[in-house]
């Protein structure tokens, strides 16, 4: 009984010295700045659209769509065959259950052009060229596996196989068109969405990596996609590889490379660098091509 007793007591002292060690403190966050967002990827025979939002600070409470789009501003693009007037747009998302906003514009896009944007958004003024002058590779086959290790870990993989074209410097990203519905899976989490109901609708899976041809013009070209909706046996899709120009690759690079810091304590932090826009926007303004589509159907 003594030696419980004196174990009983111990224990109090422990508990009561660890909480008298502990102190709560306030942490005021640093300043911050809200940027402009500019992300446009313009492509022949599609009209423009641009995607105009305003930067918040992580913790901040206006976290939905309509209350960072940037509104009431002036969004132009042109070139030697003319000038088009952006105007904004929405169109609702089932499964975010709200509305994507947007400037859309009322001309196609021409091949083989350059082109200019312009956008006045109160007292700033922000301008970028971008040229739809990208070369598509060719998908020659496109194969799954169950396990694949990267920086990120085990995961599964779409691997494409495509030969480079070799003419010029190039950069590719992953692209995958397929349906989903409300048993589909995203990052291992079930889509949680009272606006799908029953329906399937069609998305534009992304590859999160983005890809160049340094050192293999030319080349065969094997890339490594993880998949970013779950999926079954038979679950069909249609596969891109898109051309994307410098400007594109830089951002969506270091978006890539942020998110690779963020979960891996070893990996050096990464912040967005000025780009197109300087100092007062991120994004991007670029242009693509897509390859020919390829039919591919999970083999499970």
């Amino acid at each position: 009984m003594k030696k419980y007793t004196l174990s009983f007591f111990s224990i109090i002292i422990l508990i009561t010295a660890f909480y008298a060690c502990q102190k709560n403190i306030t942490v005021s966050p640093p300043p911050y700045t809200n940027k402009v967002s500019i992300q446009c990827l313009i492509e022949a025979d599609s009209v423009p659209v641009l995607y105009l939002n305003e930067t918040v600070p992580y913790f901040d409470s206006a976290i939905k769509k309509n209350q960072l789009v940037i509104r009431n501003a002036q969004v132009s693009i042109s070139s030697a065959a003319g000038s088009d007037m952006l105007i904004l747009d929405s169109l609702f998302d089932k499964i975010d259950c709200q509305y994507n906003y947007f400037y859309r514009g009322k001309v196609k896009i021409l091949a083989n052009t350059t082109y200019q944007l312009n956008i006045v958004s109160g007292i700033y003024t922000f301008k970028a060229s971008a040229a739809t002058d990208m070369i598509p590779p060719v998908i020659d086959s496109v194969t799954y596996t169950a396990k694949f290790n990267d920086i990120n870990g085990e995961h599964e993989g779409v691997i494409v196989y495509f030969k480079d074209n070799g003419t010029q410097t190039n950069f590719y990203r992953y692209e995958l068109l397929r349906y989903v519905n409300i048993n589909t899976k995203k990052a291992e989490s079930p889509i949680v969405s009272a606006c799908l109901g029953k329906d399937s609708i069609l998305t534009h899976e992304i590859g999160r990596a983005v890809f160049n041809d340094v050192g293999l013009q030319g080349q065969q070209i094997k890339i490594v996609a993880e998949p970013a909706y779950s999926h079954s046996k038979g679950t069909k899709g249609q596969i891109y590889m898109q051309a994307i120009d410098k400007s594109a690759y830089d951002f969506f690079n270091q978006l890539d490379q942020q998110k690779i810091a963020s979960a891996n304590p070893f990996v050096e932090p990464v912040f967005l660098k000025p780009g197109q826009f300087g100092d007062q926007a991120i994004g991007f303004f670029s242009a693509k091509k897509n390859s020919a589509a390829y039919a591919f159907t999970y083999p499970e």
